[in-house]
């Protein structure tokens, strides 16, 4: 990423939904000589065929119906700066030859408007899609493909990256202070210990939503175990992955339990409703730890 951020090479960014695609786009503007200009954000996907080209172009006053008054569009907003196209593959074929179009030259021309206007955009893209079996089935564009693919960069899940969860975690908290008016400097050494063994099935947008919701709870500096879901504090003290949504939720109500009655397992098993011969071989199932 260091090494492309610089250039003015257009970037494709693959990889599954939650895995930061964003993220990195907006990392790799803010480490560009563009960082001064401003990061422009499209999802593709939410862009009908018909409104598309006003959308990445701009319209005149009485293009259609609701064209009330000029309207710039993603190209102007993002001239001299960056435009990142999330989820690309979503994009109708026919608004893919015009998009193609606009990057080639460099040019956009409004809908109703006689003059081109000459636009100096970085493009960034994103698809959680197959672009090439796109193309295949003639769903994307063979020529657009590799316009947009100056550089690929391909995110793994998060938990195949550990190294990047203390990164995103401490970007995440930055974001959630100034969105929340707290003050939280940081998180505390056995809550990076349940961030780095938790497997984070929704990715990077799980973890910021962990840590927005944290932030929003710590009543300290840091950001304590107890601060966290129980969800991700479970997913620490159970080591298997096989475990059913059921098990899951039995786990969790027998570690209530313990916390509540101050870790007295004849007091828990009777709020249970379980003898306590029954509770120390489901602690034991679960590898339940006390807090």
């Amino acid at each position: 990423m260091g090494i492309v951020a610089p250039t003015n090479l257009n970037v494709l960014i693959t990889g599954l939904s939650g895995t930061g695609k964003e993220h990195i786009a907006r990392l790799i503007h803010e480490q560009s000589h563009r960082r001064d200009a401003l990061f422009v954000s499209v999802d593709c996907g939410a862009i009908s065929k018909d409104l598309a080209r006003s959308e990445f172009f701009g319209h005149m006053k009485g293009s259609f119906t609701s064209a009330i008054q000029d309207k710039e569009g993603a190209f102007v907003f993002a001239d001299g700066g960056t435009l990142f196209l999330d989820e690309i593959g979503n994009l109708p074929y026919e608004v893919q030859v015009q998009l193609l179009r606009a990057i080639q030259e460099q040019k956009i021309k409004p809908v109703r408007s006689n003059q081109e206007q000459r636009v100096d955009v970085r493009l960034i893209v994103a698809t959680n899609e197959d672009l090439r079996q796109a193309i295949s089935g003639k769903y994307f564009r063979e020529d657009l493909y590799y316009r947009v693919n100056e550089f690929n960069i391909c995110l793994p899940d998060l938990k195949e990256r550990q190294e990047d969860i203390p990164l995103f975690a401490e970007y995440f908290l930055e974001q959630s202070n100034q969105e929340l008016q707290k003050q939280v400097k940081g998180f505390a050494a056995q809550t990076l210990e349940i961030f780095m063994n938790y497997p984070w099935p929704g990715n990077i947008r799980q973890l910021k939503n962990e840590v927005r919701r944290s932030t929003l709870l710590a009543k300290g500096k840091y950001i304590l175990p107890e601060d966290l879901t129980k969800e991700i504090r479970i997913g620490l003290h159970i080591e298997t992955p096989a475990l059913s949504k059921w098990q899951l939720q039995e786990a969790n109500i027998i570690q209530t339990a313990l916390r509540e009655n101050g870790n007295n397992k004849s007091r828990a098993a009777r709020q249970i409703g379980i003898d306590r011969k029954t509770l120390y071989n489901k602690i034991k199932t679960y590898n339940i730890s006390p807090e």
